[in-house]
């Protein structure tokens, strides 16, 4: 039985605005620090960018160096989130993954991404497909990296996204930009997005708030870390994660074990309940159903309470790009709706 360590949070998500400026090079500060009493703090991101001129040098979201010549004018991208950011930022694209709805598009674009060729779902891109686009640059997600491996070793520029905290994604929008001719733009979406965020936070009481964020698959349940996309929002609000520090299932996951005697003596205020599986409404009866079963269950006050949130995936399965904001809001909602009134739904 895996017993999880306690201790503080200690990362958290807000980003400077200066990776947007165009400097020499982009990048934040690798160093974790503590939030502030306001909950922000600076975030980290491994990604960094050479400029806006080209050629330009991309170390991506893996920590892979990427050399771009020129603009590229056929751009695949094989994931939805990713798709979803690069339009927002500015630009276009030739094909991408298949889009679930598990992802909110951004309103404005959704026709023209929907109608996109489609290369299959994210985790089996039909590789013939991609080649067929005879791309100048493909975009992954950062556990594609077997479909990566094999684009590079073909010689096609091939670069990886993993965007969980708010730093990744303003990284994202100043280096999709810079690749697609539309800083300014996507410097003023990021930016808007920051600020929208901000606000959120702002409003955040400072009395110490505990949580633990479940995961549900059709096959698992664990628990998620700080790392994760939800665990950042966490951070960023000043909310106690109480698996934080807990040891990762492997080494570049962002879930641990599940360990219910750990969540029965650390008693969170809250239980969250992130999914990967069909639908939310799926999650919610695979986890009515193992509480039901497990009477183990029943000893964690927030669960004999019904403090129990389900959170959307369209918000918190991948970053939510264009509407981060909304869904910072939808978790501080959830957890305080007597400040920030009734989380609104997706």
């Amino acid at each position: 039985m895996t017993r999880w360590p306690r201790r503080s949070v200690l990362l958290a998500s807000m980003t400077a605005f200066a990776l947007l400026t165009g400097c020499t090079t982009t990048s934040t500060d690798t160093s974790p620090s503590s939030p502030s009493p306001s909950g922000s703090s600076q975030g980290t991101t491994k990604a960094s960018l050479s400029g806006t001129e080209f050629p330009i040098t991309v170390t991506d979201f893996n920590g892979d160096e990427v050399v771009i010549e020129q603009a590229p004018t056929r751009v695949v991208i094989c994931s939805g989130t990713a798709l979803n950011i690069w339009y927002d930022a500015g630009g276009k694209a030739v094909a991408s993954a298949d889009l679930t709805d598990s992802i909110r598009l951004s309103t404005e674009h959704a026709a023209e991404m929907q109608a996109l060729p489609k290369l299959g779902a994210m985790h089996s891109i039909d590789q013939e497909a991609v080649l067929a686009q005879n791309p100048d640059l493909v975009i992954t997600m950062g556990a594609q990296k077997e479909l990566a491996a094999s684009l590079k070793s073909m010689g096609i520029n091939t670069m990886a996204v993993k965007v969980s905290s708010l730093a990744d994604l303003t990284m994202a929008y100043s280096i999709f930009g810079a690749l697609s001719g539309t800083s300014d733009h996507a410097t003023s979406q990021a930016e808007q997005i920051t600020a929208s965020t901000q606000q959120v936070v702002s409003k955040w009481p400072g009395e110490e708030r505990s949580v633990v964020v479940l995961f549900v698959t059709a096959q698992s349940l664990s628990v998620k870390l700080d790392e994760s996309i939800t665990g950042h929002m966490l951070s960023t609000l000043g909310v106690r994660n109480i698996a934080s520090g807990a040891t990762p299932e492997n080494p570049n996951s962002e879930n641990t074990p599940l360990d219910v005697e750990y969540i029965v003596a650390h008693q969170p205020d809250t239980v969250l309940v992130t999914s990967m599986i069909s639908s939310n409404q799926e999650a919610r009866a695979r986890i009515e159903a193992e509480f039901a079963k497990n009477s183990a269950w029943q000893a964690i006050d927030a669960v004999r309470e019904n403090r129990v949130v389900f959170l959307p995936q369209q918000y918190f399965l991948y970053n939510a790009g264009p509407y981060y904001p909304d869904a910072m809001t939808y978790l501080a909602a959830s957890l305080r709706p007597d400040v920030f009134g009734n989380p609104v739904e997706p």
